[in-house]
């Protein structure tokens, strides 16, 4: 019996580890979120190419920074969504940090909502840890 427990054990951290590895990439995204909700500043980006690709469009910024010289190069960065906000050259509205302005999201700091992203972290980190903790214990009291 304290066979099957321990492998039940290896099993649930395998299965746990798993959990978590299938939403890395949503925590990431909610972290990179996370931070342009706390440090983030509105300001002005500029489109310099588009292009389509197979799951949309790819559209190429840069951010225009306040007392900015106009020799520097500009922070860039890109996005990735289904139809971009206008033609090449057009001024939108971008949230930036202001520690890294490449670390930018086109729209404004009142659109960035966290509630998706941070009920995939939920279901998936937290049933994770608690397999990963589960498992451990089972390993630990039942080899």
């Amino acid at each position: 019996m304290s066979v099957i427990l321990a492998v039940a054990g290896v099993v649930l951290v395998a299965l746990g580890t798993v959990a978590c590895a299938l939403n890395s990439g949503g925590l990431v995204n909610f972290l990179k979120l996370r931070n342009l909700k706390r440090h983030g500043v509105e300001g002005e980006a500029v489109s310099e190419l588009q292009e389509w690709i197979s799951s949309g469009h790819r559209v190429y910024y840069y951010v225009r920074l306040p007392g900015a010289t106009p020799q520097g190069v500009p922070p860039r960065f890109t996005e990735v969504g289904p139809e971009p906000q206008g033609p090449v050259g057009a001024v939108v509205p971008v949230v930036y940090d202001r520690r890294k302005p490449s670390r930018a999201r086109t729209g404004k700091l009142a659109d960035i909502d966290l509630s998706d992203e941070w009920g995939g972290v939920k279901a998936f980190w937290g049933t994770g840890f608690a397999c990963i903790g589960l498992g451990l214990v089972l390993i630990l009291i039942f080899h």
